[in-house]
Order: C-alpha cells, then sequence, then structure tokens
C-alpha cells in the first residue's frame, strides 16, 4: 500500500514537473525577446551616436549580453575582424545556426533574426537605423502579444500537468 503512495506521488511530481518545464520554456522564450530587443537598441546606439563599425558594435554590445547572445556577436565580430571574405549575411547565418539549439525562440523569430543579419551589413547607417527601427517595431509587437499570452499560459501548463497527473493516479490506483 505505502508503495502505491509513493507511485501516486511520483506520478503527480513528474507530471506537474512537466507543467513547470513548458512554462519555464514559455518565460525564457519571453526573456530571449527581450534580450534581442535590447540588442537591437544596443546596436542602433552604436551605430548612431558612436559611428563605428559593425565587428566592433558587436564586440562593445557582447559585453553586456548574456548568453547565449555574447557568444553569438563574439563570434560573428571575430570573424568580421578576420576578414576572409566572408560578408556578414554568411557569418551571420553560420553562427545564428550554431546557437540555435541553445535558443528557446520559434522557427519564425529565427528566420527574422537571421534576416536581419542578411540587410544589415549592406546598407547605409541611414537604413541600418531604419532597418532596425522597423525589426524593433515588429518585436515590440511580439513581446507584447507574449507577455499577454504567458501569465495564462504558464499557470494552464502548471496546472494540467498537475492535473493529468492526479488524473493518471486515479486511474491507475
Amino acid at each position: 500500500m505505502v508503495l502505491k503512495w509513493i507511485g501516486a506521488l511520483l506520478v503527480i511530481g513528474g507530471s506537474g514537473a512537466l507543467g513547470f518545464c513548458y512554462g519555464g520554456q514559455l518565460r525564457r522564450r519571453l526573456l530571449q525577446l527581450r534580450t534581442v530587443r535590447q540588442i537591437l537598441y544596443m546596436l542602433k546606439g552604436e551605430i548612431h551616436y558612436s559611428a563605428v563599425t559593425l565587428p566592433e558594435s558587436f564586440f562593445h554590445i557582447a559585453a553586456k549580453t548574456p548568453q547565449p547572445f555574447r557568444e553569438f556577436l563574439e563570434r560573428v565580430a571575430g570573424r568580421l575582424y578576420a576578414l576572409d571574405g566572408e560578408c556578414l549575411e554568411q557569418v551571420w547565418q553560420q553562427e545564428l545556426r550554431g546557437i540555435k539549439k541553445k535558443l528557446n525562440l520559434s522557427a519564425e523569430e529565427i528566420g527574422e533574426w537571421e534576416g536581419l543579419g542578411g540587410r544589415l551589413g549592406y546598407l547605409d547607417r541611414r537604413m541600418q537605423l531604419q532597418l532596425i527601427d522597423l525589426f524593433l517595431t515588429q518585436w515590440e509587437e511580439k513581446i507584447r502579444l507574449l507577455e499577454k499570452e504567458c501569465g495564462k499560459t504558464c499557470r494552464l501548463y502548471q496546472y494540467l500537468g498537475v492535473l493529468a497527473g492526479l488524473l493518471l493516479t486515479v486511474v491507475l490506483l
């Protein structure tokens, strides 16, 4: 009888933990969206006020950015400094593929982030700022919608995890 109760608690705890895990993934996605927004604001400031090259901007921003974006920006800047004949678009896409597994962003968001690097490198300063503004506008909307959704959905995942464990326990007992 004791083993049944221990098993029941393990099932409820395991399914509850799964619900909390899914909620945590949604929160991490929101945090990463905010980090990308922060990177874009810093890049905009670097382009507008500092008037430094993109590799220098990426190094400055990387110092203020959490992982995995720090690694991404440092590697992009390092490869651009090496001047191996690669354009920013190639470097950006290859390095983004390298950290893709560490990101909680959707495929659409990663595609947009990848597209930004493709257009960023060949525009003049004014056009780069306009491109970043456009990207920021779209990104702000994504963040706003996810913030609305996150609170309710995270709680729903948590409740569903615990309730699924309870249901499974009742069925098994």
